[in-house]
C-alpha cells in the first residue's frame, strides 16, 4: 500500500482560509461550548456568522448569542445555498448519520477547535510544526495508522469530515491487533471516569486482573466506586485524585461528566481544590497496560508515570485530541522512553476528531 505523506499538506487551504473566502451565507449547527469556540474564532478573523440552527428536537425558540435559534429547514428556506459548520461533538450513531447526511446536501464542515488550550490548528500551526509531525509519522508502526494520522492532520486542518469516517477503527480491533490484554495482567486507568473503560478491559482480560483507578471528579469517583464494586475482581485500588507530573493542590472544574478537568472553566461548571500527584508515587509492582484520558492534562500524567513507564515499559493507551500540540508532544514523549518499540494511532467513530488515540507497546522483535 502506498501512504500520502504529510508534505502533501503543507500548502493546503485551511478551514479558515476557506471560510474567508465563501460567497455563501455561514451558520452553526449546533450550540454550546463547542458553538462559542467557533464563533469566537470567527469573530477574530472577521468571518461572518449568519446564523444558528439545531436539531429540530432542540429548537424551542431559545436564542444564542444574539441568534434565534432555529430549525434546518426554516434556515434553509431563509438562505438557500449554505456553508454549515458543525458545532457540537458527537459519538452517537444516528446523530453522526444526520451529520453525514447533511454533508451529502450541503457544504459542510465541523472545524477543529482545541478542547482545552488556546489557539487553532490551521496551517500556520501545522508547518511551523511539521517536523514533529513528521517525525511521529515515521515512528508508526502500520499501514492504518500512517493513513489515520495523515488523515486527521488534514482533517483538523480543513474541516472536511470524509476524512474521519475514511479512517475509523473500533475498539474491538485495538484490543486484538495492539493491546492484546492477558490475564492476570496489572492495569492502570487514568480518568477512570464510572469505571466503563475497566469494564471494557476486564471484557477482554477477564476478572483475575489488578486496577489501580485514578479519578478527580468526586461524584464520577462515587459512581466509579459503585461499578467496580460488581465486578469482583482480585485487586482493585481506587484513589480520588488526578494525574499529575507532581503533588500539588489544583483548581479542578467539576461537571460529574467525563469533561471534567482542571485546565478550563466552563459556564456551567464548579471551582474545587483537589489534590494532584505523580502517579508512579502509588505503584510498586510491575505494570502491563496503562490507560489515559485525563481531559487536557494527559502529557502531565505520562511525566508522572515515568518512574513505571522506564521500569516496566507497559502499553499504554493515550489520548491525543485535547490540545493542539498532544498530536506531536504525546507520542514524541513516549518513544523517547521506549528503547525497542511499535507505535500505532486509532480513531474511533467520533466528530470532531475525538476519540483519537496513540498507542506505544514494547517490540518484541
Amino acid at each position: 500500500m502506498t501512504h500520502n505523506s504529510l508534505h502533501d499538506l503543507l500548502n493546503i487551504t485551511d478551514i479558515w482560509q476557506q471560510l474567508s473566502n465563501t460567497n455563501k451565507p455561514i451558520v452553526l449547527y449546533g450550540m454550546g461550548d463547542g458553538a462559542d469556540k467557533i464563533l469566537n474564532v470567527c469573530q477574530k478573523k472577521n468571518i461572518t456568522i449568519n446564523g444558528v440552527f439545531a436539531s429540530d428536537e432542540f429548537v424551542r425558540g431559545q436564542s444564542f448569542r444574539g441568534f434565534t435559534v432555529k430549525k434546518y429547514s426554516d434556515i434553509k428556506n431563509e438562505l438557500g445555498e449554505m456553508v454549515i459548520l458543525v458545532s457540537f461533538a458527537t459519538s452517537l450513531k444516528n446523530v453522526l448519520e444526520r451529520i453525514y447526511t447533511l454533508n451529502s446536501t450541503d457544504e459542510l464542515y465541523a472545524p477543529d477547535v482545541p478542547v482545552f488550550g488556546e489557539g487553532v490548528f490551521d496551517s500556520e500551526f501545522f508547518n511551523k510544526n511539521f517536523e514533529k509531525f513528521n517525525s511521529v509519522y515515521n515512528l508508526l508502526h502500520d499501514c492504518v495508522s500512517k493513513k489515520t494520522y495523515y488523515n486527521i492532520i488534514k482533517y483538523k486542518l480543513t474541516g472536511k469530515i470524509d476524512l474521519l469516517s475514511n479512517c475509523e477503527t473500533n475498539v474491538v480491533e485495538s484490543y486484538n491487533n495492539i493491546i492484546k490484554p492477558e490475564t492476570k495482567s496489572v492495569y492502570v486507568d487514568i480518568g477512570a471516569y464510572n469505571g466503563d473503560t475497566i469494564n471494557e478491559y476486564v471484557s477482554y482480560a477477564g476478572k483475575d486482573i489488578s486496577v489501580y483507578a485514578f479519578e478527580p471528579d468526586a461524584k464520577n469517583f462515587v459512581k466509579l466506586s459503585e461499578n467496580i464494586k460488581k465486578l469482583d475482581l482480585s485487586s482493585i485500588k481506587l484513589y480520588n485524585i488526578a494525574a499529575w507530573d507532581k503533588k500539588e493542590d489544583l483548581i479542578f472544574y467539576s461537571r460529574s461528566g467525563r469533561n471534567s478537568a482542571h485546565t478550563t472553566s466552563h459556564a456551567t461548571s464548579k471551582a474545587k481544590i483537589i489534590t494532584a500527584d505523580r502517579v508512579d508515587s502509588y505503584i510498586d509492582e510491575k505494570v502491563d497496560y496503562i490507560n489515559i484520558d485525563a481531559e487536557g492534562s494527559d502529557l502531565q500524567a505520562l511525566i508522572g508515570l515515568e518512574k513505571v513507564i522506564c521500569n516496566f515499559k507497559p502499553t499504554i493507551s493515550c489520548a491525543v485530541y485535547h490540545r493542539n500540540q498532544d498530536m506531536f508532544e504525546i507520542p514524541l514523549y513516549l518513544a523517547s522512553k521506549y528503547d525497542s518499540f511499535e507505535m500505532y494511532i486509532r480513531h474511533f467513530p467520533y466528530i470532531p476528531a475525538w476519540d483519537t488515540n496513540i498507542y506505544i507497546k514494547r517490540s518484541i522483535n
